[in-house]
This record gives structure tokens, C-alpha cells and sequence, in this order.
């Protein structure tokens, strides 16, 4: 008998290949049998679970309903760090904080001016009267068209279009309803020319708030920083002191402030009112719910996720430790932790007295502090929780929620951008002013007003000497670089600080700073630690900010931000340069 046929018939068979597709049959609408999903080896599923040892009972159940019990108190006052009275708090912290006078330039004089008559008009004054008030007002305060130097180019000609055109309105609010021009118009209508300024005032203190050239308190210079107290309410220590220092970006979340345990806390809320300085208990049920993230795997089987984040696609390195527990976290133990909403008010620190966990066996576990048991810092757990500054960043019991702008903050354009910088090739640090605000208000580049102002200066006399080399004591830096030199405080301990110098110019004229960041009276020497400027410098902008409160109310204030630096600089100073001189033409 032959076998060639059985053969073929072997090799035919083992060239079968099967498919199997999640798709319904062609002859019917139904996708149940496919996605059916049927076992077909439960011994080896049941192995499986045994090996990694599902089948060790926890008797646990998943959390059913959640009963919180606590109290809350307010945020009873802030101030500048160090001593003083406590403020109150009816504005945002970043406002109350950082904020600083506006600039009384140009172009708010003349806007002043422009609403001071609309607020004439709306007194009911019109035609000739109104018009010899208004007269008589540009007389009183005038805008000067010599207000700004001719350097300024754009503020110059401004000046020259509003001169004698406008009243300034910055010196009516500031004279006041009590220093009203002498003239028989306005002494004829003083009455409502009174109101008239008293409400240009009300509008001023309500819209850009204070005019001048003074800093926040809160502002330290030597720092570069913010420094801030408040005092809380805690329901069971009564009133604490908190010290804050916000972010770069100058916002007060919770996380900025440190609770003091041995503080006069008590003493400052002595000038608080009693019916402030009380604690308010509740207790709330709440429905737990599964923590979600973007990208996080789905519970069920045949629930597919969307993708938008892979983080099976992470390949992290075997020293990313940081990377590697996230994955951990989001692939294994994700769906083992539950969220509890809890809507705690704004402006209080809040005490969790209790916190009750019932199971959907109807069990009950009262869940304690993560961090109640002492531990050393380094073997700690905690999360969102603040620390105690002197006890060692012990975590306090209370967790804090301040009257902050937050995210809500909006930044506009910088008004000044200080840069300090390092120059290695120089052996300087520098504070340059990048951006500084121009007599009209509106930013103005460093480099301009250096082309501006160099322009004018006497042109340098040619030397009479006949040799070929000119020997240069030093080359000249930018008129908006200013030099920070170092000066020790103490030899001691090495303590030093930078304090801002001067850069004589050709015409032996030394150019003082255009901005607010470096100005300082001239009395007191302008000086940053040494310690404050990084390796890859610092930016100080000066910018509006804007936020809507709580209540509806629009907040606007100018404030601070400083953020890193973009490395070391060059301001081109150079000592005992040689040039050589350009031959000299024969005579003829």
C-alpha cells in the first residue's frame, strides 16, 4: 500500500491556519457569543489565582458611606512679617500682600483729569460754566509739556499734545475738596465742584487704589520675596500664627504656609472682635468615590479605554524611582483608593475630629491620621498637610484653605522686567533693567533709553598723543546695566551681601535707575544677599494682576513675580584695553 497519499494529507492539515475575531456572525445581528468571552481551561484560571494569592480572605468590604464630624475656624488677620497690628482680611491675600501704589505717570494724569470732568458734568454743570470750571482746573493743575525728559521720545510728544490741554487729575485728588481753585466759576458752583472731586477720589481708591511711588511692606528686598504673616483660628488651640511665603508665581495657597507653635498668636487676636474669633462644628455624610485619572485602566473586562494617556508606553529608567512607583500606583493600586467630596469654606482652618467608614457589609472602621503616630521626617507619610516650622516640619492637625486668588489669578503685561545676572568674564553681577515703565505709563525696552540718552552725551575728545596704540582704562557698559559689588557684613561667618553701585559714564554723569525694582532712597544703600542670586540669575517683574473675589467683586492690584534667571550674561567691561589707532593722512 502506497503512503504518499496519507502524506499529502498530513501536510495539507498542518497548513490549516485559524482565526479568531471579536465580530458578530455574518447571519445574525447578535455580538453576545463573541463577546461571551467562555473559559476554557477554569482549572488552569483557578491555579493562576491560587498562585498569587487571591484567594486569601481580607473579610473587607468596599466602602459604602463616609460620616465626617469636624470643626472649622476663620482666618482671623494678616501683616507684614515681624511686628504691627493685624489687618483684615476683605480682599485676597495676593492683593492685600503685594500690592503696591500705581505709578502717578503721564498718561493716568491726564485720564484723571479726562474723568474729573466727566464727573463735572454728571454734578449737572454744562456749557459756559462748565467750560470756565475746566478753565479754571488747567490753570490750577496743569500738565506740563516739560513733565518728561526729551529722551523719552513717545512721553515727550505725548506731553506736548496734552499740555495745556488736560488737567491733572492725579493733583485734584491729592489737593483735595478743601483746595479748590480761586476763581468766581468755580466759587460759584464750589458746592457741586466738591462732590465732584470727592467722587474723582472714591473712584481713584476704588479702581488703581493707592498713587505713588511706595513698595508693598510686605516686599523684602534683600530677599527678593514676599514675607507675610497671618493669624488662624484652631478649633482646638484657639488662634496660631502662620508664616507664609508664597511661590514664585506670588500666589498663597495652602502649601505656603508654616503654622508657629509657640507663637503671640493670642495676644495679636486680642484686637480681633469675638464674634470673629469662633469655631463652627459639623457633620456631613458623604458617598466615597473611586480616585479617576486621565489614562487610569477600567475596571470592567470589556470596557476599552480611550488612550489619550499611554502609561504602558512609559519605559522608565531603573534609577527613576519617582517614575517607576507612579506606574505602580496607576496600573496596580489605582483602583484601591476612594475620594470623599468635602466642600470646606474659604478663608477657615478646618479640624477632620472623626472620620467613619461604613462597608457594604455594614461594618464600621474609624479611619485615624495617616500621620498621627510620631515618626522621624525621613520615615513620615503624610499629604496635604501643614507643617509645624519650629518643631522639626512636624505635620499640624489642621488643614488650612486661605482667602486666596489662586488659579483665578489673571497676569497682564510686565510694566518692568529687572534681570540680575552673574558675569564670569567680568567678575560682576549685574541687575539690568530690561523693561522699566516710560513717562507714559507703558513699558519701555533698557536698550532704548540707552541709545536714547547716549546720544546726547558729549562726543569724546580725540587724543593728541602720535602713538600707534591708545590705551583705554575701561570700556563702558550700557546705561540700564547697574553693578552689584559685594560687600562682607560679618569676615566671620562670611556673610556677604551685593549692593548696587555705579557706572560712571563719559560725561562723569552716574545713571540712576528708571524703574521701580531698584530705586531705594538715597540715604539707604540698595543690597541683595548673596545667597538670593543663583547661578542662573534672576527676573523681577513688576505686572497688574486681576482676579474676581468671592462675592463678585473685581480685585486689581500691581505686584511681583520672580522666577529663574536665563543664565550668565556678558556686559562687554573690559580693563587696560589697547586700540590701535588708525594711520594719519599725509599732509599735502
Amino acid at each position: 500500500m502506497s503512503t504518499v497519499p496519507i502524506t499529502a494529507a498530513l501536510q495539507l492539515r498542518l497548513a490549516i491556519t485559524y482565526w479568531n475575531r471579536l465580530e458578530p456572525r455574518p447571519r445574525s445581528p447578535e455580538i453576545a457569543d463573541a463577546l461571551a468571552a467562555r473559559v476554557r481551561d477554569p482549572l488552569f484560571m483557578l491555579t493562576r489565582q491560587w498562585q498569587l494569592g487571591e484567594f486569601h480572605g481580607e473579610d473587607a468590604g468596599s466602602p459604602a458611606l463616609v460620616q465626617l464630624k469636624g470643626r472649622t475656624g476663620p482666618f482671623l488677620g494678616w501683616r507684614p512679617a515681624g511686628s504691627g497690628p493685624l489687618e483684615s482680611l476683605d480682599a485676597p491675600l495676593e492683593e492685600l500682600v503685594a500690592s503696591e501704589d500705581f505709578t502717578p505717570d503721564l498718561a493716568t494724569r491726564v485720564e484723571l483729569g479726562q474723568s474729573f470732568e466727566r464727573l463735572l458734568a454728571d454734578e449737572g454743570l454744562a456749557g459756559a460754566v462748565l467750560d470756565a470750571i475746566v478753565v479754571a482746573f488747567r490753570t490750577a493743575h496743569p500738565i506740563e509739556a516739560t513733565a518728561v525728559p526729551v529722551t523719552d521720545a513717545d512721553a515727550s510728544r505725548f506731553a506736548v499734545v496734552c499740555g495745556g490741554r488736560a488737567i491733572d487729575g492725579v493733583a485734584v485728588a491729592a489737593a483735595g475738596p478743601g483746595s479748590l481753585p480761586v476763581d468766581p466759576a468755580v466759587t460759584a458752583e464750589a458746592v457741586r465742584v466738591a462732590r465732584a472731586v470727592v467722587a474723582l477720589r472714591d473712584e481713584v481708591a476704588q479702581t488703581l487704589g493707592a498713587l505713588g511711588l511706595t513698595d508693598a511692606p510686605a516686599w523684602r528686598r534683600e530677599r527678593m520675596e514676599y514675607q507675610a504673616e497671618a493669624v488662624a483660628l484652631d478649633p482646638e488651640r484657639g488662634p496660631v500664627l502662620l508664616t507664609a511665603d508664597p511661590d514664585r508665581d506670588g500666589t498663597f495657597e495652602w502649601f505656603t504656609f508654616d503654622m508657629r507653635a509657640e507663637s503671640p498668636a493670642g495676644d495679636l487676636a486680642a484686637a480681633i472682635p469675638g464674634d470673629q474669633a469662633s469655631s463652627s462644628s459639623f457633620s456631613e455624610s458623604r458617598l466615597p468615590a473611586y480616585v479617576r485619572f486621565r489614562g487610569m485602566p477600567n475596571p470592567r473586562f470589556w470596557d476599552f479605554e480611550r488612550g489619550p494617556t499611554d502609561f504602558g508606553a512609559v519605559t522608565p529608567d531603573r534609577r527613576d524611582v519617582a517614575k517607576l512607583i507612579l506606574m505602580d500606583f496607576m496600573l496596580v493600586h489605582g483602583n484601591d483608593y476612594f475620594v470623599v467630596p468635602f466642600d470646606q469654606p474659604v478663608g477657615t482652618a478646618c479640624r477632620i475630629d472623626a472620620l467613619l467608614v461604613q462597608d457594604v457589609f455594614g461594618g464600621l472602621t474609624l479611619v485615624e491620621r495617616a500621620d498621627i503616630t510620631p515618626a522621624e521626617r525621613g520615615s513620615r507619610w503624610t499629604c496635604f498637610s501643614t507643617a509645624i516650622a519650629d518643631r522639626g516640619g512636624q505635620p499640624a492637625e489642621v488643614f488650612l484653605l486661605p482667602p486666596s486668588a489662586g488659579a483665578l489669578r489673571q497676569n497682564g503685561e510686565a510694566l518692568e522686567e529687572v534681570r540680575i545676572l552673574r558675569d564670569e568674564q567680568a567678575n560682576y553681577v549685574w541687575a539690568v533693567e530690561h523693561l522699566a515703565e516710560g513717562g507714559h505709563g507703558l513699558p519701555r525696552p533698557g536698550h532704548e533709553r540707552n541709545v536714547a540718552e547716549s546720544a546726547s552725551e558729549p562726543a569724546a575728545a580725540a587724543p593728541a598723543s602720535e602713538s600707534p596704540l591708545l590705551y583705554a582704562l575701561q570700556t563702558f557698559v550700557p546705561r540700564h546695566w547697574f553693578p552689584m559689588l559685594p560687600v562682607a557684613l560679618d569676615a566671620t561667618s562670611g556673610e556677604t551681601v551685593l549692593e548696587q553701585g555705579r557706572m560712571i559714564r563719559p560725561d562723569g554723569t552716574e545713571p540712576e535707575p528708571a524703574g521701580r525694582v531698584l530705586a531705594h532712597p538715597a540715604e539707604e544703600p540698595y543690597r541683595v544677599r548673596e545667597e538670593t542670586v543663583p547661578r542662573v540669575g534672576l527676573r523681577i517683574l513688576r505686572e497688574t494682576a486681576r482676579c474676581r473675589g468671592a462675592l463678585g467683586a473685581t480685585h486689581l492690584w500691581i505686584a511681583r513675580r520672580v522666577l529663574a534667571g536665563r543664565g550668565e550674561g556678558s556686559s562687554g567691561l573690559r580693563y587696560d584695553v589697547a586700540r590701535v589707532m588708525p594711520p594719519k593722512s599725509p599732509r599735502t
